[in-house]
């Protein structure tokens, strides 16, 4: 320790001392108590219980004011070797210090594992001071088996201050092991914390039915005294269709909180059908969007279809996530859904990301999507990527469409070596010249030069006048 912590430290020391001896609990122990701190504070004289409260909160006010003051001015070191000690002192308001200098470190990036496991430990402290402030620092706390130590200290705690901060962590962090702790506070106070909790709980995390069921029969319970609107979207998110069905009426609720509430709770059941109804209603439109990508299927599709406004991003995205989860067979008509509404853009995003995970289906599969995604690329001007696409079947690739659509897109991407290794015959080639003869006269030119090189010896007299390539006479003039 340098002698500038050893002269703080010493300060603090004299106010811990004057407080030990008035006969409270003691301070830390982390130092020794200097010799002459202890001549100095024994004349302090006795005071008796009665007396003692006021004396006891004026030094309990210095002792941390000394603490706020000093601690800061200590090399960085000497706090990590002091923090243990505080952490673990008897003085409630102490461990609550321990906890803001661990927050201060945490945040400079400069705080230990020990010192964060030490925190994550006084969930468990007997002050509920202590536990609130732990709880407070959960969400920046990552060490192992953290969500786990959190859940079970939920299911113990009965400070609804704390339950609400460990409530609060698992709306960040959904660990399966917070369900039934959270379950069982449905019925006591924090009730709408917990019920809001659950619903993030529940979306990130699959249940039982007799789960399901017995949250329902605790929800219409606790309604009864407390009809939040968090209550109404788990009765709505996990009831059966008879459930549900009752709660429709409410999606005309005068009151827009309690609309919003079975709406989420329909949206996150998938049950779409209500909400397409009133999809007019710009209120409950993103909810219909939202329950449709909770029903996989070509069926969903088609009702999105159905809600299709143009240049809407949230549709687009609904889109997107209910075609990437489709089989190959209803992927193709889907895609044919996009096409007829010209959704280029969108069916390129779709058909990419569906091929990056192509590797899992049958050859025929990838091929069907390959005749899909290739002139998408090369309308898009990637037509070196959809070369790169097709030559992942290698020697497979035999299908005379496919091999048309490599050839077109080593073409495009002036890859003339992949292209005659496509179509090896000069008609295909004078095909793309034509092509391009007026769309892109550089090009067709260049082209054309490689027709010449390539295929001289095999053009027809005909082929060879489209070309505008002038023959040489190579026998000689006799009369010359």
């Amino acid at each position: 320790m340098n002698a500038n912590s050893q002269y703080i430290f010493k300060a603090l020391i004299v106010v811990c001392s004057a407080y030990f001896v008035i006969g409270c609990e003691a301070p830390p122990t982390t130092n020794p108590l200097p010799q002459e701190v202890t001549k100095r504070t024994s004349t302090i004289p006795f005071v008796s219980t009665n007396e003692s409260s006021k004396t006891i909160d004026s030094l309990k006010a210095r002792l941390l004011e000394s603490y706020s003051l000093y601690w800061p001015l200590i090399s960085s070191e000497h706090q990590h070797e002091q923090l243990p000690g505080v952490l673990s002192d008897p003085l409630p308001e102490l461990r609550e210090f321990g906890i803001e200098r661990v927050a201060v470190l945490l945040r400079d990036g400069d705080a230990t594992d020990q010192e964060l496991q030490l925190v994550v430990d006084l969930l468990r402290d007997p002050s509920p001071s202590v536990r609130i402030a732990a709880a407070k620092l959960l969400p920046e706390i990552n060490v192992p088996g953290l969500s786990e130590y959190v859940a079970n200290s939920l299911s113990i705690e009965k400070d609804s201050l704390v339950i609400k901060e460990e409530l609060l962590f698992f709306m960040t962090r959904p660990h399966p092991k917070a369900i039934e702790p959270t379950i069982a506070l449905l019925s006591h106070s924090p009730v709408d914390s917990a019920a809001n909790t659950l619903i993030v709980l529940l979306n990130a995390n699959e249940i039982s039915g007799d789960t399901k069921q017995r949250v329902v029969q605790t929800v219409q319970k606790s309604r009864k005294s407390d009809d939040s609107p968090s209550l109404i979207t788990l009765e709505a998110m996990l009831g059966d269709k008879t459930v549900q069905q009752k709660l429709i009426r409410l999606l005309e609720h005068q009151d827009e909180e309690i609309r919003f509430a079975v709406a989420e709770g329909f949206a996150s059941a998938g049950y779409a059908q209500p909400l397409i109804e009133r999809a007019d209603n710009p209120e409950l439109y993103e909810y219909a969007l939202t329950a449709l990508q909770g029903r996989v299927g070509i069926e969903s599709f088609k009702q999105l279809m159905d809600l299709y406004i143009p240049d809407n991003d949230l549709w687009n995205a609904s889109a997107f996530s209910i075609a990437t989860a489709l089989d190959t067979s209803s992927l193709l008509r889907a895609d044919d859904m996009l096409k007829r509404i010209g959704m280029n853009e969108l069916r390129l995003q779709v058909l990419g990301a569906i091929w990056e995970k192509a590797s899992e289906k049958s050859l025929a599969a990838r091929k069907a999507i390959a005749r899909r995604a290739v002139p998408l690329m090369i309308s898009s001007d990637d037509a070196v990527g959809a070369l790169q696409l097709l030559d992942v079947f290698g020697e497979s690739l035999v299908d005379e469409d496919l091999l048309t659509l490599r050839f077109r897109a080593a073409i495009s991407a002036s890859a003339w070596d992949a292209a005659a290794d496509a179509k090896p015959t000069p008609e295909p080639w004078i095909g793309a010249w034509e092509l391009e003869r007026k769309a892109d006269p550089t090009a067709a030119s260049v082209i054309r030069q490689q027709i010449t090189s390539r295929f001289k010896d095999e053009l027809t007299p005909e082929q060879r006048e489209l070309l505008g390539i002038v023959q040489v006479d190579a026998t000689p003039n006799q009369d010359q």
